[in-house]
């Protein structure tokens, strides 16, 4: 065989490759869909989208669901994904928890756990938390080892994609770099993909979310911290280094509260739940009046954002000023962001979420009077019907990515 015969076969295996991947996506996110529908959609021939759905439908990744309506002739089989032909495990490990699911190739929550925790047992005890999590999860699901595809992990905290370099809550100097590829790939014989809590749930909306059919969005995590996922173009956008986004380390009041990353007024200082909270108890501890305390047993410090959320929704004169003031304070953050990216949409999600109905009017209101006409013109702003979900359902996106681009022709 001559050199020009090995490229030449070479180039039609990869142009094999990509029609089986082009058409599985288009199933994907179209199904159910026609054969007919592939072909107009992708341009690829009828004869090899035949091929390409019989060997997906014998090897049990698509299944044909029914037939179309018919107005005369002979009506289409319909094609759709089988969402349980492989499964992902993903995982978020923000600053208080960790969110451990098993999915489907649909983003699909077929089994989860949540362990709650407190940095102070430091990094060792973590990690080891987060791998007894994973193996947990495995083990009760009852699904064989092989129909896994890999594990993703979202941290709170800074990933680097070109080097791989991790840093989970970069406030603690002492922890470092974590290894989450390598450790959880050694332990568990999978593939690891690791991101940012933010950026996940940011791919999370895009593909199934509030953000579906959007090219321009910002998903925007508030909870203990404050992240922002970007995406532009239909595509995630993260930075020469992977660090975009940390819209919760903008400095918006100079004399305000010392911020975990040693700034003073950060954002995530005075807009994240966990920073209301704190506000909440210093006001308590100080004798303002409130149905608070009684809701946590006279105890200040088991006073949570819920509490609050729930105090304010009752007419807590100061649950209800707290969340005001978060929703001010979040809304003339989003004015920057709205001035500066221009977006589609603006998505809020984590768990502010049980503040939802108090806040998006404030947070509404302040755009609408701050932004710049034209920008605020052309987007909205929603809350996630994922909740806490979308970092941990996120997570798992690039293991179907890849699947669906690569594994699926091995």
């Amino acid at each position: 065989m001559n050199n020009y015969t090995r490229r030449n076969l070479k180039g039609q295996t990869l142009l094999r490759h990509r029609n089986v991947s082009v058409v599985i996506e288009k199933i994907n996110v179209d199904g159910p869909i026609t054969k007919r529908e592939i072909v107009n959609k992708t341009g690829i021939s009828f004869a090899k989208v035949n091929t390409i759905t019989s060997s997906l439908s014998k090897l049990g990744i698509t299944v044909e669901i029914g037939k179309e309506e018919s107005n005369g002739g002979r009506p289409s089989s319909l094609f759709n994904l089988n969402p349980n032909y492989r499964y992902t495990i993903g995982c978020q490990l923000s600053h208080t928890r960790i969110h451990t699911i098993v999915g489907n190739l649909k983003g699909e929550i077929l089994f989860e756990e949540m362990k709650h925790y407190d940095k102070s047992i430091g990094k060792e005890a973590v990690i080891a938390l987060l791998l007894n999590s994973i193996e947990t999860l495995i083990n009760n699901s009852g699904i064989p080892k092989e129909k896994f595809l890999g594990v993703g992990v979202a941290i709170a905290g800074l990933f680097n994609p070109n080097n791989e370099m991790t840093f989970p809550f970069p406030h603690l100097v002492n922890w470092g770099h974590v290894s989450f590829k390598e450790i959880i790939a050694e332990k568990f014989d999978l593939p690891c993909y690791v991101s940012n809590v933010a950026n996940a749930g940011a791919l999370a909306e895009l593909n199934y979310g509030e953000g579906k059919g959007k090219n321009s969005i910002l998903y925007l995590n508030v909870g203990s911290g404050l992240g922002l996922g970007i995406i532009f173009d239909g595509k995630l956008y993260q930075g020469v280094s992977g660090t975009a986004g940390e819209f919760g380390h903008i400095s918006i009041d100079e004399h305000g509260p010392l911020c975990e990353c040693g700034n003073y007024g950060c954002l995530e200082a005075l807009a994240s739940t966990r920073a209301v909270v704190k506000q909440a108890k210093t006001q308590v501890k100080q004798g303002v009046s409130t149905a608070l305390l009684t809701m946590a047993n006279e105890d200040i410090e088991k006073i949570n954002f819920n509490m609050i959320c729930e105090a304010a929704s009752n007419s807590d004169k100061l649950a209800y000023n707290l969340i005001d003031m978060m929703g001010q304070n979040i809304g003339e953050g989003i004015v920057t962001l709205v001035n500066l990216l221009n977006p589609e949409r603006v998505i809020l999600g984590g768990t502010i979420m049980c503040a939802s109905d108090l806040l998006i009017n404030q947070i509404t209101n302040i755009v609408q009077k701050r932004a710049l006409e034209i920008p605020r013109r052309n987007m909205d702003i929603v809350f996630s019907k994922m909740g806490n979900y979308a970092g941990t359902i996120g997570a798992t996106i690039p293991i179907i990515e890849r699947f669906f681009q690569y594994q699926v022709n091995e």
